[in-house]
């Protein structure tokens, strides 16, 4: 049996508590006392809708188990709090979310849920009308994995929407807008994938949790919702080199693991979608690009050598070329930066160089894509700019051949 993320002390508490229809996971430190708020107001959902819903809620907590239980007037809502088996050390937020998401989808085996949800800390999506968004396909729909499309701004979440997201869809046929999402909905047999992934791979580079990913070479079938909530982004304050190499460097890793399965995908799908779509975010301040230009001009000049080693001949001198550009003008295309990205996954792949090194010499080459697209979109509408992201993941799918061939026959693209 695989490794689980939950704790031995938890797994003897739920003997007495199962089975459930409802296991409501959070995946984040919370105030015990908000949560009871929320949940009062869930169980009053459940009186006024007649609903006879067995739920548990679920929160990470050290110590005992602490328990409530609300009559909810149909049924009986409890909450308990839950222990990790493990804390990860980088203490990077989305690595202790995926030990959290293992762990819930752990728990609710042991109580033998009928459906599973976990959500954000900020318990934004924990209320009836927003659960029952992420619960509905999962017993009306026979879907398996139900995740969330959040309103944005327009330079939100640009590495999701650079790289993940798009990579993703092109490697496994799923147009996933959040493949790392932060709330998700699970049938049984999807807990099950994603409880049994924790003895997958050690708990090192690629200890992310890819719930899409693991949905698509189960052949799963995957759901979207649309969300009016916007969770705080997880990234402020860290190094963007260090999001980098632990995000995309998962994604990569992930890529090595499940290869024989993406190579056969020719096209990607669109999903099932419900929930009204959410009005856009308005953007603040303009951003101003001459900065992000001139870190990729630098890194041009650093990094030649280094690029050299990762990317080809034809490549190298666009690169050139463009960090001839005046910052104004500066634009990288779509199929250029599809294929860099493709790349800088073989080279991952082949250990070229030091991978800590590698991911460090993508910052500058990101941040020129990010120089490129915050002055495409700056005059355009959250609408545009999202049919943007759109136009990105068409030419990451377009320019999957070229990873293909470089995969399997690295050495011929060699300089």
């Amino acid at each position: 049996m695989p490794k689980s993320d939950l704790a031995d002390e938890t797994k003897a508490e739920t003997r007495p508590v199962g089975p459930v229809d409802l296991l409501i996971g959070i995946s984040g430190a919370v105030s015990a006392n908000d949560l009871r708020q929320h949940a009062e107001g869930l169980a009053n959902s459940f009186r006024e809708d007649a609903q006879a819903v067995r739920t548990v809620i679920a929160f990470p907590g050290n110590g005992e188990i602490e328990a409530a239980a609300h009559d909810a007037g149909t049924g009986t809502l409890r909450i308990m709090s839950y222990s990790l088996a493990a804390s990860d050390p980088t203490g990077l937020p989305w690595m202790n979310a995926a030990s959290a998401q293992r762990a819930v989808c752990s728990l609710a085996i042991d109580l033998d849920a009928k459906a599973c949800v976990v959500l954000h800390a900020d318990l934004g999506m924990l209320n009836a009308e927003r659960l029952h968004l992420l619960t509905h396909p999962v017993a009306e729909t026979q879907c398996d994995l139900v995740l969330p499309v959040y309103p944005s701004r327009k330079l939100d979440g640009l590495l999701n929407h650079s790289i993940l997201a798009p990579l993703t869809r092109a490697l496994y046929g799923h147009r996933v807008r959040y493949p790392l999402a932060q709330d998700l909905g699970c049938s049984p047999r999807m807990f099950q994938k994603v409880s049994q992934s924790a003895g997958i791979r050690e708990r090192s580079e690629g200890a992310l949790l890819w719930p899409s990913t693991l949905a698509a070479i189960s052949a799963y079938q995957v759901c979207q919702v649309n969300v009016a909530v916007h969770h705080a982004t997880q990234t402020e304050g860290l190094e963007l080199s260090a999001a980098l190499a632990s995000l995309v460097g998962s994604v990569f890793a992930e890529m090595e693991t499940h290869a024989p399965y993406w190579q056969r995908v020719r096209s990607s799908q669109p999903m099932a979608s419900s929930g009204n779509i959410a009005q856009q975010i308005s953007d603040g301040e303009p951003v101003d690009a001459k900065p992000l230009v001139d870190s990729f001009t630098l890194g041009s000049h650093n990094l030649q050598e280094v690029w050299g080693l990762v990317l080809p001949p034809v490549t190298l001198l666009e690169l050139k070329k463009l960090a001839r550009c005046a910052p104004e003008s500066f634009r990288m295309p779509d199929e250029l930066w599809a294929r860099i990205v493709y790349d800088f996954a073989l080279a991952y792949r082949l250990r070229t160089i030091n991978r800590g090194h590698l991911m460090g010499a993508l910052t500058p080459l990101y941040l020129g894509w990010v120089a490129s697209y915050v002055q495409e979109v700056a005059a355009r509408s959250p609408l545009a700019a999202e049919q943007r992201f759109e136009q990105l993941a068409r030419a990451y799918e377009e320019a999957k051949p070229y990873l293909v061939s470089r995969w399997r026959w690295p050495d011929r693209f060699n300089p």
